[in-house]
């Protein structure tokens, strides 16, 4: 069984796979992967998890090339504690659905998790993410254990979090004030709203967000 990989490495990796797929066939990507990639992929797979919120987040307008220079690096860093935006997601909701919450997330930054993989393979995801996100600057990432911290049993669901979240948790489950979620399929600008109107601890930062959603579609 493949250990769990970390946030950032498998963001990372499917993003590198998911724009080869994109502009590549599917014999051509498999090719190349195959000789170029994987044994990359495994080894970094196995490797130890470090923590996932001190690890280099990738950029989203770097190049494939750029980013994996970034993974060959030092891959631990202090970061400030910052909140995150997140979309929890599944294949198996409505094509339409999906579509909006990829073209709302790339005005907002936030980041699409998914549960699991569809197919068996790394590569499989890759072209699985590759058709759906198209040309659109979203990051998404595979990351179960997300599930379970911010206790996601319905998608979607946006959560707001503390970037350090997972430093302190309850039976794997993140403190209740160091995120905010709210579950349903609504736009994101009315759930940061919501967020804004019933949170007061969260208030400011949904605001921001929310700000981001109405600049990006000027």
């Amino acid at each position: 069984m493949m250990n769990r990989p970390t946030l950032p490495l498998l963001c990372a990796t499917l993003l590198l796979l998911a724009q080869h797929a994109y502009a590549e066939t599917k014999l051509e990507q498999s090719n190349r992967i195959l000789k170029e990639v994987n044994e990359r992929v495994v080894n970094q797979y196995r490797a130890p998890a470090a923590k996932i919120d001190n690890l280099t987040q990738p950029a989203l307008s770097a190049s494939p090339a750029e980013m994996a220079k970034q993974f060959s690096q030092s891959p631990v860093k202090p970061q400030t504690i910052m909140p995150e935006l997140m979309i929890f997601v599944s294949f198996s909701m409505p094509h339409e659905s999906l579509m909006r919450i990829i073209e709302q997330s790339e005005k907002t930054g936030a980041r699409l998790v998914f549960r699991g993989f569809k197919g068996e393979k790394l590569t499989d995801m890759a072209n699985h993410l590759a058709e759906l996100l198209g040309k659109h600057r979203v990051v998404a990432m595979v990351h179960p254990p997300a599930y379970s911290q911010f206790k996601v049993v319905q998608v979607p669901a946006l959560v707001i979090a503390q970037s350090n979240a997972a430093e302190q948790m309850n039976n794997g489950c993140a403190l209740p004030e160091r995120y905010v979620k709210v579950t349903g399929d609504v736009s994101q600008d009315y759930a940061l709203e919501y967020i804004e109107r019933t949170s007061p601890q969260w208030a400011a930062t949904a605001h921001l967000f929310a700000n981001k959603f109405k600049e990006g579609w000027q």
